[in-house]
């Protein structure tokens, strides 16, 4: 039997391809022989570079994140190709369209139902990083005088992921609490250069995200916000840390650390979420949990509250392109998950309600942007 071409898609993010990662491998147990091709957005795929489960790249620059109307677009040219034979088999696990229908309050798991067959691998992202990685890593660790601190954070200040929203001038005041009176560094890191005279207080610009996964082995915690850095730290080319995730309970897309972990049966015991916080707090909790852990997180972890308002967005955005059969799919997907719950069809009837008011008023916001026009 001849070898099958697939393509797999998944467009964005960083976060969200690393957990595609696994789909890609379980393809190549499922279709052993096969010549994968992975559809992936320019931002988000250096996170593919070298890995081994896939054998061909496509660079998507014609679909911008979150632009629904040119995924379906793709979407349609995609099948094309496999009524034409390039394809003899379409994997579509973006987080996007009907997809949406997965979404069961963890991120992750609703890339990997979107797959539609059993995850029989190691679900622990797949990123293999080149050698000069590694080494311009070590570079940075030397140039940065690692070696003298008895603990180094790794901040993630600047997530992508919504989780969370912290400014830089935050971000500073937080780590100059930390290092304070500690033999402690902290590392900012996110593409924005920073710039501080305390020597303990490091600019992590310089490295990528995929050297930042190699940086990871020389830290001993990490703060964060579930977005790529802190995922990248759960791959194979990270190291899972100690941590403290910084989270906004109430965010349209929720993906805590503490759900996704629970879900993949993967231990939870060193990660303190909060979600109520300010300066001193993360502080005292970060310090804290430098000295004893367990202690830290008895004190400071608070917990997810389990809500539904995301169905609201997904039930408008499935109605918006008559998508019926994967609304019914996105009520199945959680009632298994949830069982029936009055919450979740509270806000399956919300979302079918105010669909046409959320029509007009997106049909407005569209109209004004359009003319110029700022709405206060």
């Amino acid at each position: 039997m001849a070898s099958q071409n697939i393509i797999l898609v998944q467009l964005y993010s960083n976060g969200d391809c690393l957990y595609a990662t696994t789909v890609a491998q379980q393809i190549k147990t499922d279709f052993p022989g096969c010549h994968l091709t992975w559809a992936i957005s320019s931002f988000c795929k250096s996170i593919i570079a070298n890995n081994p489960f896939v054998d061909e790249v496509m660079e998507v620059n014609t679909v911008a994140k979150n632009d629904i109307a040119a995924f379906r677009r793709l979407k349609r040219q995609i099948y094309r190709l496999q009524k034409k034979g390039v394809y003899d088999q379409v994997f579509i696990v973006h987080n996007a369209d009907t997809n949406l229908a997965y979404y069961d309050g963890s991120i992750r798991s609703s890339i990997l139902k979107a797959y539609q067959h059993p995850i029989t691998v190691p679900v622990q992202p797949v990123l293999r990083l080149y050698p000069e990685e590694i080494e311009r890593t070590r570079k940075f660790v030397i140039d940065s005088g690692l070696e003298k601190y008895n603990d180094v954070v790794l901040f993630e200040y600047a997530p992508q992921s919504g989780q969370s929203n912290i400014s830089l001038a935050f971000a500073m005041r937080i780590a100059e609490g930390i290092v304070a009176d500690q033999n402690v560094a902290v590392i900012l890191s996110s593409a924005n250069k920073v710039n501080h005279s305390n020597k303990a207080i490091i600019d992590g610009s310089s490295l990528t995200l995929r050297e930042t996964a190699a940086l990871s082995h020389y830290c001993t915690f990490l703060l964060g916000s579930s977005s790529g850095i802190t995922w990248i730290t759960t791959s194979e080319a990270g190291k899972q840390l100690p941590m403290v995730q910084l989270l906004n309970a109430h965010t349209t897309w929720v993906n805590p650390i503490s759900r996704d972990f629970e879900r993949f049966h993967i231990a939870n015991n060193k990660v303190i979420e909060l979600l109520s916080f300010d300066e001193p707090t993360i502080i005292a909790c970060v310090k804290a949990a430098l000295k004893d852990f367990g202690s830290a997180k008895q004190k400071f972890n608070q917990h997810i509250p389990l809500h539904f308002r995301t169905t609201r967005s997904i039930i408008y955005n499935l109605l918006c392109y008559l998508e019926f059969g994967a609304i019914l799919k996105h009520i199945e997907v959680n009632r298994v998950v949830y069982g029936d719950n009055v919450s979740f069809y509270k806000e399956v009837v919300l979302g079918f309600l105010l669909a046409p008011f959320t029509l007009v008023g997106n049909v407005f916001r569209k109209r004004l942007r359009r003319d110029g026009i700022r709405l206060l």
